[in-house]
């Protein structure tokens, strides 16, 4: 690939995982907190305005969020909208659930489809009253939560043990949290562990037979003046994937090396591809090659890098097959099959699996009309993918905002 153009430098977005996180601890700080350079997409914009509604005083300042303590959150007037975002609905169900009162939840026709079931009945099981149709969204709480021992089932999403983790520590007595392996999407756990020891929470894990243990000392409180949001790798997913369909070397900005973001992987991912990616002075640098086809790549701790990963394979010649993560089938669309839709209307041949999809990559492309289905990977992983074929519409634009609001102004840079 020619390398005669200069490098593509870019910022990376802040990162989503840590926002949310970021928010809610902020939000129950025993000092007032500010939350350093959030991301304002959508999805944290609904878990700001849920933390708002529930009593949270923030204002924001520049590109930051302050908040002035409270004493605890409170029962909202009206149900809470949680819009498309599923990782609010999980973290605030959680807060919830810790009312004595009824806490009514909602969201967008998308979010009302994603399951919650395993979380309702670990809640159950913890004293909650809990009302829903068949697990999903609108759905009712009522407290108080109490502490004690409480399993989830293997491969669920992480965002229920999350919530459950952010809950049991604030209440009184001392709770464990079981999750029976394998273990989904591992590093988010690691991404609300470290943000909670940063606020001044903390809890032991122990491992044993494929699951995860979790002992939670209970009656704790957040209690920080700062909380610092970081590069986003989910997002860095895109710009890399670009630059290897255009050839442009590209150098991304406001990522850590030592991130708890599992998404750190597409290092790894893309040197599997065949990719040259270096670090030098905190910048990663991706040097473009000519993509091989890795075979396998097992994406279940990191499903969020599926979409970006498959546009690649799509213009990797031979076959790489994506296992390992089920849930992509339950996230803001069944994004197995809508990238196997979107590839074949492209002229690219896939097969799906149960958990993943098998692309036959390598072959001319062409445009085509696709589907988003309002998922913004989906969305940015399609569009990064007409760097290889003219013609091609995806349509849903705007839908990247959720998690990349500079994304169309970023992927001019590679035309």
């Amino acid at each position: 690939m020619a390398e005669s153009r200069p490098p593509v430098v870019l910022p990376v977005p802040p990162s989503k995982s840590v926002t949310h996180r970021a928010l809610l601890l902020g939000a129950l700080s025993r000092q007032p907190c500010r939350v350093v350079g959030p991301l304002w997409g959508a999805d944290c914009r609904s878990t700001l305005a849920v933390l708002q509604s529930m009593g949270a005083r923030a204002r924001r300042v520049g590109d930051d969020v302050c908040f002035e303590p409270v004493a605890d959150l409170q029962p909202p007037r009206a149900p809470l909208d949680c819009g498309n975002s599923g990782t609010t609905l999980r973290l605030m169900m959680g807060q919830g659930a810790r009312l004595a009162a009824p806490v009514a939840f909602t969201g967008d026709a998308s979010l009302q489809s994603r399951p919650n079931g395993p979380l309702l009945a670990a809640l159950g099981a913890l004293g909650v009253a809990t009302d829903s149709d068949g697990g999903t969204a609108p759905l009712t709480l009522q407290g108080p939560l109490r502490a004690g021992s409480v399993t989830l089932p293997p491969r669920v999403s992480s965002q229920y043990a999350s919530a459950l983790l952010l809950s049991l520590c604030l209440v009184p007595g001392d709770s464990t949290l079981r999750m029976d392996g394998p273990v989904a999407s591992r590093p988010y756990l690691d991404i609300t562990r470290q943000l909670a020891a940063r606020a001044g929470l903390a809890w032991t894990t122990t491992a044993s037979e494929g699951g995860l243990t979790f002992h939670v000392p209970g009656g704790q409180r957040p209690d920080t003046p700062q909380l610092v949001v970081d590069g986003d790798w989910s997002g860095a997913a895109f710009p890399l994937i670009a630059g290897v369909l255009s050839g442009r070397a590209v150098h991304l900005r406001g990522l850590r090396p030592d991130s708890p973001q599992g998404d750190r992987a597409v290092v790894a991912h893309l040197r599997q591809f065949g990719q040259q990616l270096d670090w030098s002075e905190g910048v990663l640098q991706l040097t473009p090659r000519p993509p091989v086809a890795p075979g396998a790549l097992d994406l279940g701790a990191t499903p969020d890098l599926f979409p970006a990963l498959v546009a690649l394979a799509a213009a990797t010649p031979g076959t790489t097959t994506f296992v390992g993560a089920p849930s992509l089938r339950h996230k803001e669309s069944d994004r197995i099959t809508a990238m196997a839709e979107a590839l074949s209307a492209v002229g690219v041949r896939s097969v799906e699996r149960p958990d993943g999809l098998v692309v036959h990559g390598g072959g001319p492309l062409h445009g085509a009309e696709v589907a988003s289905h309002h998922d913004h990977r989906i969305y940015m992983a399609m569009r990064c993918l007409s760097l290889r074929c003219g013609g091609v519409s995806v349509r849903g634009a705007g839908c990247e905002a959720v998690s990349y609001p500079a994304f169309e102004s970023h992927l001019a840079a590679f035309r």
